[in-house]
């Protein structure tokens, strides 16, 4: 049994626009917007057994429900990765490098390229941010696990997620 923590509303799912809004679980069972996300664009496999599905490392994963499990091994430090992905393995909510890069995951950061304050890639700023908002997603994770049962679960939808709160979120 796993309990909704985060929901990630994209702008545009079959496309190439990248962005989207995290929202995170409160204690209040609300809704609120923490940051946006960074996701590589929608690329399909044309033909084949695969044909219509993803392609790995080099697309975002497909709308939908999945479990969290929360990883702390390697250079990106504590993090979720989405399980039943169906092909696609070691998917990823993790912290941003500086230079965006990224191969199928999902990137907390504080902008997005509509933003007036967006960041070049290669600044430093990019990973410090996305760090801290990393380190606000655990502390959010860990009060929340404490009182529900199973494992937090992730929604990606092309929706506002139900009960959204307008508040920012304060962990």
């Amino acid at each position: 049994m796993s309990w909704d923590f985060i929901h990630i509303q994209r702008q545009v799912f079959q496309s190439d626009n990248n962005w989207g809004s995290l929202y995170i679980r409160d204690s209040k069972n609300q809704w609120e917007w923490l940051c946006y996300s960074y996701e590589l664009p929608w690329i399909t496999f044309r033909d084949g057994s695969l044909a219509g599905k993803s392609k790995n490392s080099k697309s975002r994963i497909k709308i939908g429900s999945y479990e969290l499990k929360t990883r702390s091994d390697g250079a990106k430090g504590w993090r979720l990765e989405l399980q039943s992905t169906d092909h696609r393995k070691n998917i990823q909510i993790h912290r941003a490098h500086k230079s965006m890069f990224i191969k199928g995951c999902i990137l907390p950061v504080t902008f997005n390229n509509y933003s007036r304050d967006a960041l070049s890639k290669g600044n430093p700023a990019i990973q410090l941010q996305s760090k801290s908002l990393m380190e606000k997603i655990q502390k959010r994770h860990d009060a929340l696990s404490a009182h529900n049962d199973g494992n937090a679960s992730l929604m990606i939808t092309a929706n506002v997620p139900a009960m959204k709160s307008a508040t920012t979120a304060q962990v």
